[in-house]
C-alpha cells in the first residue's frame, strides 16, 4: 500500500547529521467527534513531558508506518486495529527535532473509552476543539490541529 500524507508546513530532509526519525501517530475519535489525546508522562527522559499529544510513536527499523501506527496504538491504548482500519492524513516536520516527522493517520472507526487500558501516558481525554485549542499540546500536534478545525 503506497500512502500519500499531505505536507503540513515545509520538510525539509536532514543534511549531514542524524538520520530521519520517523513517527506514526493515530486521530482517533469517539462518537461525539471528540480527539482522542494522550497526556505525556512528565518523568525524567520523557520529551514533552506533561504535555498533551495524539497515541504513536517512532517507526522501528523494518516497519512501515501503518505497521508502527497499529503496534504504538495498541501498547499505548491496549486497542487492537487493523492496517486497514488507517487512512494518511498528514505528515509534519517536528518543530522542535530536526530530524523528526510525524505521519498522522485517521482511525477509520469510533473508540468507546471503556475499551482504553492505559499502557503509556500519565492519562488520555476525549477533547473538543474548544478544549484542544486551550490544553498545551506539542507544538506539531497544535499545528495538526489548527489545520483540521479550519
Amino acid at each position: 500500500m503506497n500512502d500519500v500524507f499531505e505536507p503540513l508546513g515545509p520538510l525539509m530532509e536532514p543534511q549531514d547529521g542524524p538520520a530521519l526519525i520517523k513517527v506514526a501517530a493515530i486521530y482517533a475519535r469517539d462518537t461525539h467527534g471528540r480527539a482522542l489525546c494522550q497526556l505525556r508522562d512528565d518523568l525524567p527522559g520523557i520529551a514533552a513531558g506533561g504535555i498533551w499529544g495524539l497515541f504513536g510513536g517512532k517507526v522501528e527499523a523494518g516497519e512501515t508506518l501503518r505497521a508502527a501506527a497499529v503496534r504504538e496504538f495498541f501498547e499505548e491504548t491496549g486497542i487492537v486495529i487493523a492496517e486497514g482500519d488507517l487512512g494518511p492524513m498528514v505528515q509534519v516536520a517536528s518543530q522542535t527535532l530536526s530530524n523528526w516527522r510525524i505521519y498522522v493517520f485517521e482511525l477509520a472507526r469510533p473508540v468507546r473509552p471503556d475499551e482504553i487500558r492505559l499502557g503509556e501516558g500519565a492519562g488520555f481525554a476525549f477533547l473538543t476543539e474548544a478544549q484542544v485549542r486551550d490544553y498545551e499540546f506539542i507544538s506539531t500536534y497544535k499545528q495538526f490541529f489548527e489545520k483540521i478545525f479550519d
